[in-house]
């Protein structure tokens, strides 16, 4: 079962199934964009998300977002919002290794040698573990397959902040 998740974490994105597109000539509001904070957020423009939506219904909300991609002390042109994306907040937990929850701390987790215990998702409907956090380090966001697939179709610019 392990092999049908994607770990999205500030401390391996490397291995996640999307990377930052070349900056294009003409500039165009990125499909998803990853921000790479303690708990990764991911904004994906509306279109897409419709589409996401419909398969992703459990252990999420999904919130209307702008995306602000103006630097720290903008003059009024350099202003860039976009307004045409959805983030799907994350509630849904599940605990995966023998580790207790560090309060106060994200991204504790040595992922390279933790073991996480797939197992215990088996008897979990697969619509109810589609997209979620790790109970004990909420820093680590797992996606299933199917997700990752769907964005796959549609998803061609790709914006990584990392914050």
């Amino acid at each position: 079962m392990k092999e049908q998740y994607h770990l999205l974490t500030k401390q391996d994105l490397g291995n996640f199934p999307f990377q930052q597109t070349p900056k294009p000539i003409v500039p165009v509001e990125p499909d998803l964009l990853l921000e790479m904070t303690f708990s990764p957020k991911l904004f994906i423009i509306s279109d897409i998300a419709s589409e996401v939506e419909k398969l992703v219904v459990h252990g999420v909300e999904w919130l209307d977002a702008r995306v602000d991609c103006s630097p720290s002390q903008p003059t009024d042109e350099q202003i860039k919002v976009y307004e045409d994306y959805r983030m799907p907040y994350i509630h849904q937990t599940y605990k995966l290794t023998d580790k207790e929850k560090q309060y106060g701390k994200l991204n504790w987790l040595d992922i390279e040698s933790t073991e996480f215990d797939f197992s215990k998702l088996e008897n979990i409907p697969l619509e109810e573990r589609l997209i979620f956090k790790l109970e004990e380090d909420f820093g680590l966001v797992f996606i299933h397959q199917s997700v990752i697939d769907l964005l796959k179709k549609d998803v061609r610019d790709v914006w990584i902040r990392d914050v």
